[in-house]
Order: C-alpha cells, then sequence, then structure tokens
C-alpha cells in the first residue's frame, strides 16, 4: 500500500492553472438556487422586485453576487440576507439567509 502526497496549494495551483472555468459550474448552480430561493423568500417583501443576483469571474474564481436596492437607493443586501433592527417600528426583523442557504444547498 502506498500513500500520495498532495500539495497544500492544490486548489491554489487548479485556480490559477484553469481560472474561471474551473469554478463557473458550481458558481452557475448557487446562482441558480439563490434566485430560486430569492424568489420563494421575498414575495411580501417590499423589496422584492429590486433583488438582483448576477455572477461575474475574477481571474482565479467566480462570484456570485446578491444586490438589493432600498427604497433611498441604498444598497441593503446585508440587511436582507442576515436581517436588521427597525427602530421605527421598534422590532427586529429576521433576515432571509438567501446566500447563505444558496452557497451550501
Amino acid at each position: 500500500m502506498g500513500h500520495v502526497r498532495l500539495r497544500r496549494d492544490l486548489n491554489l495551483q487548479i485556480a490559477k492553472r484553469f481560472g474561471e472555468k474551473a469554478t463557473r459550474p458550481h458558481a452557475e448552480k448557487v446562482l441558480h438556487r439563490a434566485k430560486a430561493l430569492a424568489d420563494m423568500r421575498a414575495v411580501r417583501s417590499s423589496v422584492a422586485d429590486r433583488i438582483s443576483i448576477g455572477m461575474h469571474g475574477h481571474g482565479t474564481h467566480t462570484s456570485v453576487v446578491l444586490s438589493v436596492t432600498g427604497r433611498n437607493g441604498d444598497e441593503i443586501a446585508s440587511y436582507l440576507e442576515y436581517g436588521y433592527v427597525n427602530d421605527w417600528a421598534d422590532r427586529h426583523l429576521a433576515g432571509k439567509f438567501i446566500m447563505s442557504e444558496a452557497r451550501y444547498g
């Protein structure tokens, strides 16, 4: 019986060699799951029509990005994802965890 030793930086070496092409199939799966979760969970949300999920490559990896524009034009994706405290209504609004669950599917 023999042993095989893999380099510690094997993932990085593969990413450098194949770049975005190697990570694109997984990113596409995450993108489709995120869109499905957003459609399902944000139906009654006031920002449902302002949710945008996109994908773009960066040299060694592919990013899937959630973008949500608030009523005043601010980027509020983190509020939708993780929740926030609404001072005006004096209550905590729970997050939807769209990207977190799409990533682990």
